[in-house]
């Protein structure tokens, strides 16, 4: 069970790294450079709020995956597992992906503590991604503004 779980693990996070480039190279190549009538200040607005989208879909991803494999008889650890709801996985893929902790998630198996320690390597990775994103459309505010003069707040 542990190399299938690892193997998911992995299905997934290549789902996850593709949705967060999709995302973010959608925004740089084609969202932004057509906004030319808005400022830079909407740009970065747009950039932070693709990101946010994308992680979004991304522990949405992740909380699908753990509902479909509560169908399968997968033993999460949850002392409550047959009253969970899919807004339970939601909750808890967000705070796997936030490396925020897992919460009222007590005594978890060894394959879900694998699946949930991918999910938070890769919600680290992704969310510096994003801050790598948002700095690039940052610095092109920031030239603009030294371009035309520090006066200008547009």
């Amino acid at each position: 069970m542990f190399f299938l779980t690892l193997l998911f693990g992995t299905l997934l996070v290549l789902v996850a790294i593709s949705i967060h480039y999709e995302a973010l190279r959608l925004v740089a190549s084609y969202l932004l450079p057509r906004m030319e009538v808005v400022s830079r200040r909407a740009h970065v607005m747009v950039g932070v709020c693709a990101c946010m989208l994308a992680h979004t879909i991304e522990i949405w991803v992740f909380a699908t995956a753990y509902w479909l494999m509560s169908w399968t008889g997968v033993t999460f650890g949850f002392s409550d597992y047959f009253r969970r709801s899919f807004v339970d996985y939601l909750n808890f893929s967000a705070e796997s992906y936030t490396s925020l902790g897992f919460g009222d998630a007590e005594m978890l198996s060894p394959d879900m503590r694998l699946l949930a320690g991918i999910e938070a390597l890769t919600g680290l990775v992704l969310i510096a991604w994003s801050a790598s994103f948002t700095y690039y459309v940052m610095a092109q505010y920031w030239n603009e503004r030294r371009r035309r003069g520090k006066g200008s707040e547009s």
